[in-house]
């Protein structure tokens, strides 16, 4: 008796895999990589100022220092609104600057790569996690801020002592994930001896009895 020939459904081709090499990938995100900080085409410029500088010598203040980035409006109307609403929307035809005084160069850096289509490594993420998280917030950068935020949940020991400012830096930067694991620290550790060692005073009314509840 003869095998029944395979029905096409059933063939399983390779052309597939023995193409894939030769087919290109999607140029977009190589193409936004390389309009990072790109002076030649950018028509936005962010002066990143740094912190002041330690005393002289002679007891005088080094002045502040700025770091220049180049942007483009409409990649940051695109990915970055809040950034983008940095600049009036009629000034256009030249490049324009906005002053940025509320987040580090390096970290203004990462965050903007992150809107190009970059990436932060790992070891950034933990060594800066709360000013990347900071930054993120107040720009609405969404997603760099929750990878900022797994990281440091996964590099922090929390511990009674650091419960509490843990908590209150959750509630202020709206962090649900920091938030829920620093609620399920204290409940798993002793409820009794948390609310007996931890002052929740500084705490928002609004959510004191919520905590006490939760941990009880």
């Amino acid at each position: 008796l003869q095998s029944p020939s395979p029905s096409p459904a059933n063939v399983v081709s390779t052309k597939e895999d023995a193409t894939a090499a030769f087919v290109p990938e999607n140029p977009l995100t190589k193409m936004m990589k390389g309009m990072f900080n790109d002076e030649t085409t950018a028509d936005v410029c962010f002066e990143v100022c740094s912190a002041e500088g330690k005393d002289d010598d002679d007891g005088t203040k080094r002045a502040k220092t700025s770091t220049s980035f180049y942007a483009h409006r409409s990649i940051l109307s695109g990915c970055a609104p809040m950034l983008a609403a940095l600049f009036d929307a009629e000034d256009t035809g030249h490049m324009i600057s906005a002053q940025i005084s509320d987040v580090k160069p390096d970290i203004f850096q990462y965050m903007l790569g992150y809107v190009y289509g970059g990436s932060v490594p790992k070891e950034e993420l933990m060594t800066h996690a709360k000013d990347i998280i900071n930054a993120a917030d107040k720009y609405s950068i969404v997603n760099l801020k929750l990878e900022a935020e797994a990281v440091y949940l996964n590099s922090t020991i929390f511990t009674v002592d650091n419960a509490m400012d843990n908590l209150l830096y959750a509630d202020a930067k709206n962090c649900a994930l920091l938030k829920e694991t620093v609620l399920d620290f204290l409940a798993d550790w002793n409820s009794t001896e948390a609310i007996n060692n931890i002052s929740f005073a500084d705490f928002p009314l609004y959510t004191q009895d919520w905590i006490t509840m939760t941990i009880d």
